[in-house]
């Protein structure tokens, strides 16, 4: 299991160092096909569009997350898709058409989802490989987001101590 714990960390920096590299190679063949500065033209359009779809999906996404606090919802989800919105953003400030295609990826709405998909799993693995217990997680948060797991009950000071703010003792009956 010791081999298997830092796959991860080896794709990240696979990625990192295969990134620049498919870049280059696919402005090199951009700028043959239909030159110099209609490439540079390119890719300024797709940086003016991926700032605005940035803002734009960023906006709706924080709107959400808002909207989950007020309704008292764990926001999972909206959390989920502010951080792919951001890495989106990211990308899309990056230059170069690879980049483009994945900060679109992350940024447009109907395939977002498939993301949020990896992300829980990337997370879940991660998890899962430190010791984690998910279940556990699950139960925690279900118990934050559903209403009807809270336990009613009430303080009672008890009667030999002096001073009742110190000691509380609280009595009930706790069911699973």
């Amino acid at each position: 299991m010791a081999k298997r714990r830092g796959w991860i960390g080896w794709v990240v920096i696979g990625a990192i160092i295969a990134l620049p590299i498919a870049e280059v190679a696919v402005l090199v063949a951009t700028g043959r096909w239909i030159g110099a500065l209609p490439t540079i033209g390119l890719m300024l359009v797709t940086s003016l569009l991926g700032a605005w779809l940035s803002q734009h999906e960023g906006r709706r996404a924080w709107k959400a997350l808002r909207e989950a606090f007020d309704s008292g919802r764990l926001p999972t989800g909206e959390l989920a898709d502010a951080v792919i919105i951001l890495v989106g953003g990211l990308f899309l400030m990056l230059p170069g058409f690879v980049s483009d295609i994945i900060g679109l990826f992350c940024l447009l709405p109907f395939t977002r989802p498939l993301g949020r998909r990896f992300l829980t799993w990337l997370v879940s693995k991660t998890a899962a490989g430190r010791g984690v217990d998910l279940g556990l997680l699950r139960t925690q948060a279900t118990m934050v987001t559903d209403p009807s797991s809270v336990i009613r009950g009430e303080t009672v000071p008890d009667a030999g101590a002096p001073t009742p703010a110190e000691d509380i003792v609280i009595r009930g009956e706790v069911e699973r």
